[in-house]
């Protein structure tokens, strides 16, 4: 039994209507606008009768007011709820991605992230966040390609969503595409072994750094082209690209860099029995490679001074020269002294470019045979093992057949790639 918190009495008047309790003796209030689990009805001036209070559901976005308008938030979420829907049939999600999709909408609007965006990018973003965490093999262009929008759109809407809630989301991991993209490129029955061998690849690649920072579908553009030409299939880059939709020049320089590493001068046959994961040694990330060829180019100019300052006078000297003097020294050199100066000019300073590499070439070449020479003479041992070493480097060479070679062509195939642009 209720009693008074001011006088201690339990006289309590208590008013289901109304949801209160008073009480009688001191009148003071002491429940209001109580929430029931009880119906209750009430009689009109007509004679009808009609519910008392509202209804209270556990979710957001489906109370039932009566006799009150719907709130703005309230709409948002039945919206948000209906394209959430619409979006997933279209991606053919399950439901339980769209109930999770849903409840990252409820997070989304309790943030006023909705505010000044499209709802449209704010559910691609709820969605793709479930994928991920999910990791199914949806990519962010899916969704683009399915709203019609600009999916560096979406990727800045999904940054935003998953700042503002803090969210953690794993890495996007290659392997999940590989059998989505093996099936458009059309092997037939093969398709499962094409995909088990650029699964391997794949994970070859991310023991060599070469997937660490970079998009997914490059990753499994390269495994795929190298993988069908390992089982026979003449799979061109353009086909490859037009699959796993990427650039043909991030297609070859994920090949450039599978073929520094140690396993890219591996054979077809090598790459299917050879364990591939414990294979040699793991190469060094492309980045810090290319980073350490600068710096020892930089050395070299830094060590040839006087080549550079000789090379510059020489040019000057050539800018200075007549037409008719252009022209003596061109028939001189035995290249050819017709057209204008600027074409004389273009000319004379090819060639001194051309004659001056040659020179640099030559010094370096002299430079690494005393190394080498200082080297094989320093211990009987190291000397016996050099002419080994070339003939092993030789029979590689050798035993290496085309498949790779093929993959420094174009994207039809024939060596005439074409640009990104």
């Amino acid at each position: 039994m209720p009693v008074c918190s001011q006088c201690g009495g339990t006289d309590i008047e208590i008013d289901a209507s109304r949801g209160d309790a008073v009480c009688i003796q001191c009148g003071n209030v002491l429940e209001e606008n109580t929430i029931v689990n009880e119906v209750t009805f009430a009689q009109d001036a007509g004679g009808g009768s009609s519910v008392v209070g509202q209804f209270v559901s556990a979710t957001p976005g489906r109370n039932v007011g009566l006799g009150f308008n719907r709130e703005s938030r309230e709409v948002a979420f039945a919206n948000g709820q209906r394209h959430i829907s619409q979006l997933a049939a279209a991606l053919r999600l399950a439901d339980h991605h769209q109930e999770a999709a849903n409840r990252l909408f409820h997070l989304a609007v309790q943030h006023n992230f909705i505010q000044g965006r499209k709802t449209q990018h704010v559910i691609a973003a709820c969605l793709y966040t479930v994928c991920r965490r999910e990791k199914t093999a949806h990519l962010l262009i899916d969704y683009s390609d399915v709203l019609q929008t600009n999916v560096y759109l979406l990727g800045s809407c999904f940054l935003k969503f998953t700042r503002i809630l803090s969210l953690t989301l794993p890495i996007i991991d290659p392997s999940l595409y590989i059998h989505r993209f093996a099936s458009k490129l059309e092997f037939g029955d093969r398709t499962h072994l094409v995909s088990m061998s650029a699964l391997r690849l794949v994970q070859r690649m991310k023991r060599d750094w070469i997937q660490t920072g970079r998009r997914p579908s490059g990753i499994c553009g390269a495994a795929l082209l190298i993988a069908a030409r390992v089982h026979g299939f003449r799979r061109t880059q353009r086909e490859v690209v037009r699959v796993v939709r990427i650039c043909d020049v991030t297609l070859r320089k994920r090949l450039d860099e599978f073929s520094d590493t140690a396993v890219g001068v591996l054979t077809a046959q090598q790459l299917e029995t050879i364990d591939l994961q414990n294979y040699g040694v793991a190469a060094d990330p492309p980045s810090f490679s290319r980073n350490r060829r600068l710096e020892a180019e930089q050395r070299r100019m830094l060590m040839a001074p006087e080549q550079e300052a000789a090379r510059q006078r020489r040019e000057e000297e050539a800018r200075s020269l007549k037409v008719a003097e252009l022209r003596t020294r061109l028939a001189e050199l035995g290249l050819s002294s017709a057209g204008r100066k600027p074409e004389l000019l273009a000319r004379l300073l090819e060639y001194l470019s051309r004659e001056s590499l040659e020179i640099e070439e030559g010094a370096t070449g002299d430079a690494d045979a005393t190394g080498d020479t200082a080297l094989l003479r320093t211990t009987d041992g190291a000397a016996s093992s050099a002419p080994t070493d070339s003939l092993d480097a030789e029979m590689q060479q050798a035993l290496q057949s085309d498949v790779l070679v093929a993959l420094g062509g174009g994207g039809d195939g024939d060596g005439n790639g074409d640009g990104c642009g």
